[in-house]
């Protein structure tokens, strides 16, 4: 299972991060898609992106930031 970070940023609007836990990218449009009553494309025609994706734990404490990375930022 991954976690998915997802976010959507505008000029006007900033929604995020949702977290999705997921097997794969695919499944977690999916699951956001549902979750927002929208389809994956007009998710990402209103700029919703994956800013990151977690697979594991970090090996020691910290502050996981989600960010436009692909891995983890752990402070």
């Amino acid at each position: 299972m991954t976690l998915y970070f997802f976010e959507r940023i505008t000029a006007d609007d900033f929604v995020g991060p949702v977290i999705v836990a997921a097997a794969d990218e695919a499944a977690a449009w999916t699951l956001l898609a549902q979750r927002e009553g929208r389809s994956e494309a007009g998710l990402r025609d209103d700029e919703w992106q994956v800013a990151q994706e977690l697979t594991a734990i970090p090996g020691r404490p910290g502050i996981v930031y989600p960010s436009h990375y692909r891995k983890a930022v752990v402070v």
